[in-house]
């Protein structure tokens, strides 16, 4: 197996220095550079048994049955998706247990989901694909697998599926909010733990960017830089300090820590390796885009007379559902470093049942990906496997009505190394939040990623406040790369004078009626200040000296 890297979801890595280009405005950096992986000769799978891939003897009877089951296909597709679910649903049973021989669980998730897409059951297909990735992120694909699914067959699968049920699930999304739309009186936190080294690039730049969109916007932010500053949560019996969980789930407890207090509506989660892009842009817009319109999109029939139960569960299950979880899923699932999550009942039981998800108990407690793999786990399996053919032929949900996916461009998208990697999006201009996931803290060209989005970010804001200043408007959305030169000749004096003259933007006081009021220019100064600390040569040439230190938190 090629060692799979959380965020890259496998070893596309040879293929992706071959193909990968970078979005427009990032700097030209291989993913060769940014993941390095290793160089593996050619293989010749017929020479290779299957058991030195899945030892025992029930691997090897498994094998002839799931042949037998795709083979089935030439009878009648539904006979081929019956036993293939039968075989999935005694293979992980428990799911723990399936970590024992990751490639013939891929293969089989993966045999299903084109027989569903031959059906046209097209959101049921997606969720068998995504949840066999599970196991992908667990060890990477292995292309010298006797097991019958390859990477780029699956990948590419992915990539088809996730458009065309994007398609679907736009039909239900208030598009035409506006960037800065802001909800009278809703309560949002920004939560990030970024636990490493004080003067670690990514923490510095992370810290200097979330407090720049605090200031624009007034959300609280909840920076956590230690285990020993996340409270344990007594009642939910959650404790980063436990011993069992890794610093990944430490989120779970921090997010649930935050909306205990009773202060805010929502919270939103970010990697510290995620960062705020377009600072025209509220996180009250896409809550809204996602939340307002109260049901899935499907092909449910409109008028009276439901004539199936199945049917008529799911108008039930759609008219009770409200949205409480916002996330984005690229062509191989959820990638957890960016997502929304409302105070509700429902959040509180799913924050809590992700936490003690045991299905990486057995042969897969050293996953890679231990966090995204639990919350894909727990929000799809049961839901997916029960393969109800009349609910998939009205395209009802798979993910429970209270999740909402959002289009990458308006959560996360991706750097441009990861995006060629997971056939998903690199960040475009305009869009929300970059994240850089799968590219390492301590290497040096992820640091200059981290430096450079953090650059253009400060760049926007400089040229909208300009602008705005001037009565020329917002300019938010544009790099501003014309006005660049300017910018840096005035200087940060010049715009800390502009700031301190009017009021430029409007801040809610404790997030509740909008107004406007003067920004705090001491606090603007000092991250001005900071910023100058960042760009200059005591910081470059820290970057520069690439120490490659011992993690010592989470993400």
């Amino acid at each position: 197996m090629w060692p799979g890297a959380c965020g890259a979801h496998g070893a596309w890595w040879l293929l992706a220095v071959r193909l990968a280009r970078p979005a427009r405005g990032e700097m030209e950096l291989s993913l060769a550079e940014a993941m390095p992986g290793p160089v593996l000769p050619p293989c010749e799978n017929g020479e290779i048994p299957l058991e030195e891939e899945c030892p025992g003897t029930f691997w090897r009877a498994y094998a002839a049955r799931l042949f037998a089951a795709r083979a089935a296909l030439f009878v009648s597709p539904a006979v081929a998706v019956e036993a293939l679910g039968e075989l999935l649903l005694e293979a992980t049973t428990p799911f723990s247990g399936a970590f024992a021989c990751p490639g013939a669980i891929v293969s089989s998730f993966f045999a299903l989901a084109r027989l569903l897409a031959l059906q046209r059951r097209w959101r049921r297909s997606l969720a068998m694909l995504h949840l066999g990735f599970i196991f992908v992120r667990d060890r990477g694909f292995s292309e010298c697998s006797t097991w019958p699914a390859q990477g780029w067959d699956v990948m590419l699968a992915g990539q088809a599926l996730t458009e065309r049920v994007r398609l679907l699930d736009d039909e239900s999304v208030l598009s035409t909010v506006s960037r800065g739309f802001r909800i009278d009186g809703l309560r949002v936190a920004v939560v990030t733990i970024c636990a490493y080294a004080e003067d670690a690039p990514v923490r510095v730049l992370c810290h200097q960017n979330r407090q720049l969109y605090k200031m624009l916007h007034g959300y609280d932010v909840h920076f956590f830089t230690d285990a020993s500053q996340i409270d344990v949560n007594i009642d939910s019996q959650m404790d980063v300090k436990d011993g069992v969980h890794k610093p990944f789930f430490w989120k779970v407890n921090a997010v649930k820590n935050v909306l205990d207090t009773g202060k805010y509506d929502w919270a939103l989660w970010m990697d510290c390796d995620a960062f705020f892009m377009d600072p025209g842009r509220t996180i009250d817009s896409v809550i809204h885009m996602y939340s307002a319109n109260r049901s899935i999109a499907s092909r449910l029939p409109v008028g009276p007379g439901v004539p199936d139960q199945d049917v008529a569960s799911g108008w039930h299950e759609l008219a009770e559902g409200e949205a409480s979880l916002i996330l984005a899923v690229d062509s191989t699932g959820i990638n957890n470093g960016v997502w929304l999550l409302k105070n509700s009942n429902w959040s509180h039981r799913f924050l809590e049942r992700w936490w003690r998800s045991d299905i990486l108990s057995g042969p897969g407690k050293e996953h890679n990906c231990s966090d995204q793999s639990t919350m894909l786990h727990a929000l799809l399996y049961e839901r997916a496997i029960q393969l109800n053919q009349t609910w998939d032929s009205f395209e009802l949900p798979i993910y429970p009505p209270e999740v909402r996916v959002a289009r990458q461009e308006h959560l996360q998208s991706f750097h441009a190394a990861t995006a060629q990697t997971a056939l998903s999006r690199a960040w475009q201009d305009g869009d929300f939040i970059k994240h850089h996931p799968g590219c390492h803290y301590y290497k040096v060209p992820c640091q200059q990623l981290y430096q450079e989005a953090q650059e253009i970010f400060w760049n926007k804001v400089v040229l909208s406040q300009t602008l705005a200043a001037g009565g020329v408007g917002d300019a938010s959305g544009e790099q501003g790369e014309a006005k660049k030169g300017d910018i840096k000749k005035n200087g940060m004096g010049a715009l800390e004078k502009l700031l301190g003259s009017q009021p430029l933007w409007a801040i809610s006081g404790d997030q509740g009626q909008a107004t406007q009021r003067s920004p705090d220019i001491h606090g603007f100064t000092r991250w001005s200040t900071a910023l100058r600390y960042w760009k200059d040569e005591k910081l470059m040439a820290k970057i520069s000296k690439a120490p490659n230190p011992t993690p010592s938190g989470a993400t």
